[in-house]
């Protein structure tokens, strides 16, 4: 077990260090080119099943649709995108659950955890990733159902109103617990993949363990997390600045060789290119890329290099999202260890032992047997 942990506050902003991993940016980065896919496919079935002209919004949006007024005038393309929606929820779960994994060997001070380890660990303990926050969502409606049924009930004439006047407080009661509920969805998608990364639990033990969190220490995770989130500003700031500085000294440098501007210019270009419908609602968080458009090149070179401008940016967001998992991973291991007392480095330490020993005593057996049945 690493020394360096010491459980208090101090720990959370360690987290902005723990995200400069070429391993979790990665993670993200896949994570980020696959929901760009899964995004694509959906809205764009979403414009055809609205009988929307696809090649007018091809023309519009490229490779990065925004949902237009046709979802709102039909069931069926809300419904495709909302199951794209949710599919990129699982995707990016998935992905802070790898990166947990990988920050949480980190902290017990294995540094040799590689993304292959952690795909196999999401692959064999992935299913709390979809259970916990399915079992909440039917939660949430079951209780909401509670109140339209005793609506329905108080249309019947004279009896109606007295039974929904009488259940109204116990009505009330449930309101405040599907709002707990609702809480408690929000926090499953950053706080589950912590969970399961650090105890490698079951959808049982992953929903007691936010709603315990949730429960027993509110201000102390809420403080957690406003800190964390500070913590990867500033420093997401400072990556951003010298991103842009290191953009500007590399159009400086090349044009000393190639007499242009044109491999930086062609970049900046990228994000116009792939999604000119998304850049005017973005803000303008790398200048280079927001600056009135010079000579680019034309053809493969032209598209090599927008691919490559879009990819600094998905990298830029895979940091700040591999950021994001790492603090709810530090964030859980110091509220463990504050509400129950539990040490999850220790727990994880004892586990990884009676593996050791379960495989090592099989290993005995095996050759004991073996060595009887040569005799």
């Amino acid at each position: 077990m690493t020394t360096d942990f010491g459980f208090r506050l101090g720990d959370i902003p360690v987290c902005t260090r723990y995200a400069f991993s070429a391993r979790k940016i990665w993670i993200f980065f896949k994570a980020l080119l696959l929901s760009w896919l899964v995004w694509d496919i959906f809205a764009y079935l979403g414009f055809f099943a609205a009988g929307g002209d696809l090649e007018a919004k091809w023309r519009q949006a490229r490779f990065l649709p925004l949902p237009g007024p046709l979802f709102g005038m039909d069931t069926a393309p809300g419904l495709i995108l909302a199951l794209g929606v949710i599919l990129i929820l699982y995707i990016f779960m998935r992905a802070s659950l790898m990166v947990s994994k990988v920050t949480f060997q980190q902290i017990r001070g294995d540094d040799f955890f590689s993304t292959a380890d952690a795909a196999a660990f999401a692959g064999r303990h992935g299913t709390p990733l979809f259970t916990v926050p399915l079992m909440l969502v039917f939660t949430i409606l079951f209780l909401l159902a509670v109140p339209v049924v005793m609506g329905a009930l108080s249309r019947i004439p004279a009896v109606g109103p007295v039974i929904a006047a009488l259940a109204s407080v116990p009505l009330w009661g449930l309101m405040l617990l599907c709002l707990l509920t609702a809480v408690g969805l929000y926090l499953s998608l950053g706080l589950v993949p912590s969970v399961v990364a650090t105890t490698r639990g079951d959808t049982f033990e992953a929903v007691f363990e936010v709603f315990s969190t949730l429960t027993s220490q509110p201000w102390r995770l809420l403080f957690y997390i406003i800190v964390a989130k500070i913590s990867l500003l500033v420093v997401g700031v400072l990556f951003l600045v010298f991103s842009s500085l290191a953009l500007e000294v590399l159009d400086w440098a090349f044009s000393l060789g190639s007499g242009n501007s044109m491999l930086v210019s062609s970049m900046a270009a990228g994000p116009r290119m792939i999604a000119p419908e998304l850049l005017p609602h973005v803000p303008s968080v790398l200048p280079v890329f927001f600056r009135e458009t010079r000579e680019t090149w034309e053809g493969m070179a032209g598209i090599l290099a927008a691919l490559s401008g879009t990819a600094v940016i998905l990298i830029l967001v895979s940091y700040f999202l591999a950021g994001l998992s790492a603090a709810w991973t530090i964030i859980y291991v110091v509220l463990k260890f504050r509400k129950d007392r539990e040490n999850l480095l220790e727990r994880a330490d004892r586990e990884d032992q009676r593996e050791f020993d379960r495989i090592c005593g099989a290993s005995k057996t095996d050759r004991t047997s073996t060595s009887r049945s040569g005799v």
